[in-house]
């Protein structure tokens, strides 16, 4: 007759089977939300299937100083690297002597409320503006939903703003901001949740900020980019490093279920 004895080892090894096993559902699910987008970045490039590699517009905003160019990115090791070099490239109009990264869904991917977040690790130094932030396919402006801007010369801070038009169908912005570690050390995560009545921001899965000032009603799509320089960051100065990158562990979209 067999012992129905089992030895401490292979208890523990049964529950730690256990604990595997219940994790196999994967990190990107959700409790109460459905994946519509995810981009782990697992591949060896960018994957053109769900991003385009430039800048929609192809004009220059709020006086930065980079040319937006398509090969300024690398995807390595689960991990996608949007790079700001120092090397000459015409955009919007004239020769610049910095160059960057934007990607966007426009045409691809885009979504009419739900949770919108990514796991990022920013630059540090002057003059650097990483940014995720979500625009009307309409190509309107506003509504603009920015889940993210960080400046480089204050890592610890992350600004949260949603742009709108009041009644009187003037530009208003209503934002937050939040002190926490230095954000260029580590990746972090930063998500919206946006529904018809509110906005809400997460930073590392805890509320920091929330809006319920006419919120926007339309399907958006989403930009990631690294900006250098503008009237809100000033330039770099001596002690900024080049190149610099964002650096992106993932993208994700959820969709609230019934």
């Amino acid at each position: 007759m067999r012992s129905s004895f089992r030895s401490p080892f292979v208890l523990t090894l049964l529950l730690a089977l256990a604990f595997c096993a219940a994790g196999m559902a994967g990190p990107a699910e959700r409790p109460g939300w459905k994946l519509t987008f995810d981009d782990e970045f697992d591949g060896k490039k960018l994957d053109l299937k769900k991003w385009n590699p430039n800048d929609p517009s192809g004009w220059e905003r709020n006086s930065e100083l980079q040319a937006y160019v398509t090969d300024a990115f690398e995807v390595n090791g689960g991990v996608l690297r949007i790079k700001a070099e120092k090397r000459d490239a015409f955009y919007s109009g004239k020769q610049r002597s910095i160059t960057s990264g934007m990607m966007t869904t426009l045409g691809k991917f885009s979504q009419e409320y739900g949770r919108f977040e990514i796991r990022c690790r920013i630059p540090k130094g002057k003059g650097m503006w990483p940014a995720f932030w979500l625009l009307p396919v309409s190509r309107s402006w506003p509504p603009e939903i920015d889940v993210l801007e960080i400046l480089g010369h204050e890592p610890n801070i992350v600004h949260m703003t949603q742009h709108y038009r009041d009644a009187t169908a003037k530009h208003q912005s209503h934002g937050g901001w939040w002190s926490g570690p230095d954000f260029s050390a580590d990746f972090h995560e930063f998500a919206v949740e946006w529904s018809p009545q509110r906005i809400v921001w997460f930073v590392d899965g805890v509320e920091r900020f929330r809006s319920e000032a006419d919120v926007p009603k339309e399907r958006m799509y989403m930009l990631v980019n690294l900006a250098v320089g503008g009237s809100w960051p000033g330039a770099p100065d001596a002690q900024t490093k080049f190149p610099a990158a964002m650096e992106v562990d993932y993208v994700r979209v959820y969709q609230k279920t019934p």
